[in-house]
């Protein structure tokens, strides 16, 4: 018999890998516990805590039933529209004014010069489309124009109503974790920020920014005196496509359908009013044939009336911010 076999214990070192590892697996779960499960795009992309700048004010219910779209030839409103439309929050007021809905995203129709027709030959019966954009997306947009556009299939879905509150658990950390390589990031970047000076105007975490600013009267995260903004914001290009944009216009009208045109504004041109001498507002405005609201000037008045509308974390609005929005369009609907 081997001598050493007899002095082996496995027991004895089994416990002893056991134990530091189960530490380990209990700090990490202790770690992602404390930074919460990802919520917003701009933590995620910033390497920034939900702890510090997560949104803590409980948002209105929307109901599931009212985030459903139709087919596209029962549907009173075409929408063509980006993230700001994917969840469906605004278009719930549609359901109140009874017009149901048929949505798309950029990414799957891009108007063509033949849009009109396109769309009645697809079976779209409705009077209405809502061209939906983000600001710092519209002039690539509407760079240029295809000529014409082949079959146009639309999909029908339904979507679960949002959170009313941000809560967490350490299951729902467990469930969803964030990985350490991320945490360690954001350690570094919530040391960073401790020790920078307030007085600074902002500071760069890779693509997110944050702007020392009197926040806490305009959200209610717990470091709001720092606002969090999405860096691309700060490098858009000027509106020169506005040809393009009558060219659409035009093949709606043609065919029945009034078009409106929504350009939702960037979080830094609402609450840093971060917008070039010309805006793509004003340069619509120009033209009486486009029904287009202002919705910097109308989102910049709201957002000092209403904290989190634009969440904190996020790039997008709050539910109370889609559901304004949702007012607006309902609004020019009736017109």
């Amino acid at each position: 018999m081997n001598p050493l076999a007899q002095t082996f214990n496995f027991r004895k070192y089994s416990l002893i890998l056991i134990i530091p590892l189960s530490l380990i697996i209990l700090m990490l779960w202790i770690a992602e516990w404390y930074f919460e499960p990802l919520e917003g795009d701009l933590t995620r992309i910033g390497h920034l805590p939900e702890k510090d700048f997560g949104w803590n004010q409980p948002q209105p219910l929307v109901p599931e039933a009212r985030l459903k779209s139709d087919a596209l030839t029962d549907a009173d409103v075409f929408v063509i529209g980006d993230s700001f439309s994917g969840n469906m929050l605004w278009q719930s007021r549609l359901r109140s004014m009874n017009l149901k809905h048929s949505d798309i995203h950029w990414d799957q129709l891009k108007p063509c010069e033949n849009i009109g027709d396109a769309l009645r030959h697809a079976g779209f019966k409705g009077r209405y489309v809502v061209i939906e954009s983000i600001e710092r997306a519209f002039q690539e947009r509407m760079r240029s124009l295809c000529k014409k556009h082949d079959d146009i299939e639309v999909k029908i879905y339904t979507l679960p109503s949002p959170p009313v509150t941000r809560t967490h658990s350490l299951m729902s950390s467990i469930k969803n974790p964030i990985g350490g390589e991320w945490m360690l990031k954001a350690l570094i970047n919530k040391i960073k920020l401790a020790y920078l000076r307030q007085s600074d105007d902002f500071f760069i975490f890779d693509d997110a920014r944050v702007v020392a600013m009197d926040g806490c009267r305009l959200f209610t995260n717990k470091l709001c005196n720092y606002g969090l903004f999405f860096n691309d914001d700060f490098k858009k290009p000027l509106f020169d496509s506005i040809n393009n944009v009558l060219t659409i216009n035009s093949s709606l009208l043609k065919v029945g359908i009034q078009p409106l045109w929504l350009i939702v504004p960037d979080k830094s041109t609402v609450y840093l009013n971060e917008n070039p001498s010309i805006t793509i507002w004003n340069t619509l405005a120009q033209y009486p044939e486009l029904s287009a609201p202002n919705l910097s000037e109308l989102f910049i008045r709201q957002s000092k009336l209403i904290k989190d509308f634009y969440k904190p974390n996020d790039t997008h609005l709050s539910v109370n911010g889609f559901l304004y929005l949702g007012d607006i369009v309902a609004e020019r609907l009736q017109r």
